[in-house]
């Protein structure tokens, strides 16, 4: 294995500083908001797109699917980028990335994201993959993208929520000049309860993603967070370039 995998919990790792999770119990790769597609909305728009990011993302994919060689694929929402029905493009690209993974893995799970509007169209004829319209429960994890609020009951044997939809970075400025900003997992306590919540960060190149400031919940985008989650108690995985830089629950050093 040419990379390393960084732990956030006894066996679930962060690998090789990329938006990308492998939970080793459970023979599973994780990853969220892709926005496949969006080079071609933001065309339509007037904005100059440099790149197509579906090219990188199924190659970084390919390359992880076949090194781990886990038994599942999880997609945790927002795997296209409009809202609407698909253009030719965005569809020729989710159905491409989609086509060549699930030939690496026995099962893709989808999670539908709120971008994730006429999907089901384009995953027909694709034998394993199977798409859930508000969560996946594999063993102590529960997959939700994030733009909702958790049910009141979650099962007994769930220990993480795993979430996306946030795109979490990581902001700060050094002498007051230069302002550095990374995407980074979030992982903390949901309250009154024993279970923690996971964020996932964006894949994509394009999110400018949310920063996060423990003492003002009112610019997040989950109401998970905004709701459940006690920020002071969270730690930070930022990611940069392979590493990964971890920061301490907030309360002890913001």
């Amino acid at each position: 294995m040419s990379y390393r995998l960084f732990e956030i919990a006894p066996s679930v790792k962060i690998v090789a500083g990329l938006p990308l999770l492998l939970l080793e119990d459970v023979s599973a790769l994780v990853g969220a908001d892709l926005h496949l597609g969006i080079e071609a909305i933001m065309r339509e728009e007037g904005t100059f797109a440099p790149h197509n990011q579906t090219e990188k993302i199924t190659e970084i994919f390919l390359k992880h699917l076949e090194e781990l060689n886990p038994k599942y694929l999880v997609l945790n929402g927002d795997v296209k980028h409009s809202f609407k029905e698909p253009s030719k493009i965005e569809n020729r690209d989710v159905k491409k990335f989609i086509s060549e993974v699930s030939s690496k893995v026995s099962k893709v799970h989808i999670i539908k994201g709120n971008h994730d509007l006429f999907l089901t169209w384009t995953l027909q004829n694709i034998a394993n993959v199977k798409f859930h319209d508000e969560f996946f429960h594999l063993g102590r994890y529960y997959f939700v993208h994030g733009d909702k609020q958790l049910p009141e009951d979650l099962p007994k044997e769930v220990e993480f929520i795993i979430i996306g939809h946030e795109h979490p970075v990581l902001e700060a400025r050094i002498k007051s000049l230069q302002k550095v900003r990374t995407h980074a997992f979030m992982f903390g306590p949901i309250m009154n309860t024993n279970k923690k919540i996971l964020v996932l960060p964006a894949f994509t190149d394009y999110s400018t993603g949310t920063p996060i400031d423990p003492k003002n919940k009112s610019n997040l985008l989950s109401p998970i967070l905004r709701e459940k989650a006690d920020l002071a108690k969270f730690e930070i995985f930022a990611l940069n370039d392979e590493e990964v830089l971890h920061f301490p629950e907030f309360r002890l050093w913001y």
